[in-house]
């Protein structure tokens, strides 16, 4: 688990950018608009399954960790595997990587 103060997280979110910190309070959160909850919630996606794979719910974990269709991707910002906890609260380079990730990936959350 991560040991930094609330000054530290705090200081590593202000000099990411307004987009970035959106970005990751939902993927964190899971308020966000992938298929899972924007179907379960707002019955905005027919389904909360991936469209690509249809087998696992399309959340901030499959997407960052395991949708085939955005592996390339992944390669391309964490070429070693990188657990989820890394991702989503891990430090500066970190974080902007997963910004990053999501920008490539054409994925609006």
């Amino acid at each position: 688990m991560d040991k930094r103060t609330q000054k530290e997280t705090t200081t590593i979110y202000s000099i990411l950018s307004r987009l970035e910190q959106v970005v990751l309070m939902r993927l964190r959160t899971g308020q966000n608009r992938l298929n899972a909850l924007m179907s379960r919630k707002f019955k905005q996606a027919p389904s909360p399954t991936c469209t690509y794979d249809g087998l696992e719910d399309k959340t901030a974990d499959h997407i960052l960790q395991s949708c085939p269709l955005l592996q390339k991707e992944r390669q391309e910002v964490w070429p070693s595997p990188t657990p989820l906890q890394t991702k989503l609260h891990g430090s500066r380079l970190e974080l902007e990587k997963t910004t990053t990730f999501i920008s490539r990936a054409g994925l609006n959350v």
